[in-house]
């Protein structure tokens, strides 16, 4: 075989892996969630779970019957239910700012805390306490019915903080069954 045809193939073979590992995903990505993105008012459906995000706002006042608290609060009312099987629960409700990552409140009674069923809708609030300087930005809630989320579905909603309404105070949805 010609030299210039041994180097040619040669070439052409550390092209072609060179191809190969930039279209490689990185190693995370084996093991990465299923995004499913969701819109205010319309379903989103995962693997196990389906949500119907109604409304987000942002209060300096959250109430649930007796309880109350004062802060920078982002409220979620929502209806949700698991999709295949059961015990299930909303194991993983949070609020990514930046590199930042909130937790639904426990302090109020809420769906973070509620069984779910399957093909029964359960309807409620989620409320997210954040510190004060966490009132602008583009933040993203995330949803799923378990708290390791790797090769599941997780619902996401984009949320522009700076322009959700500002109520100066909300009542959380009591947490309760619904028709669909």
């Amino acid at each position: 075989m010609k030299s210039w045809l041994q180097w040619t193939i040669g070439a052409g073979l550390v092209v072609a892996a060179w191809g190969v590992a930039a279209l490689t995903p990185p190693e995370e990505a084996r093991e990465a969630p299923f995004p499913v993105r969701a819109v205010i008012g319309e379903p989103a459906s995962g693997r196990n779970i389906e949500t119907t995000i109604a409304d987000v706002r942002r209060a300096d006042r959250v109430t649930a019957g007796a309880w109350s608290a004062d802060g920078n609060w982002v409220v979620v009312d929502l209806t949700v239910e698991a999709v295949m099987t059961e015990p299930a629960s909303l194991a993983l409700a949070t609020l990514t700012i930046g590199d930042r990552v909130f937790s639904a409140s426990e302090r109020p009674k809420s769906l973070a805390q509620s069984a779910l069923a399957v093909g029964i809708p359960l309807s409620g609030s989620l409320a997210f306490e954040l510190p004060t300087d966490a009132d602008q930005g583009e933040g993203t809630l995330s949803l799923a019915l378990h708290g390791d989320s790797r090769l599941d579905s997780v619902i996401e909603l984009p949320i522009d903080l700076g322009a959700l309404p500002h109520p100066p105070s909300i009542e959380l949805e009591p947490t309760g069954w619904t028709n669909g």
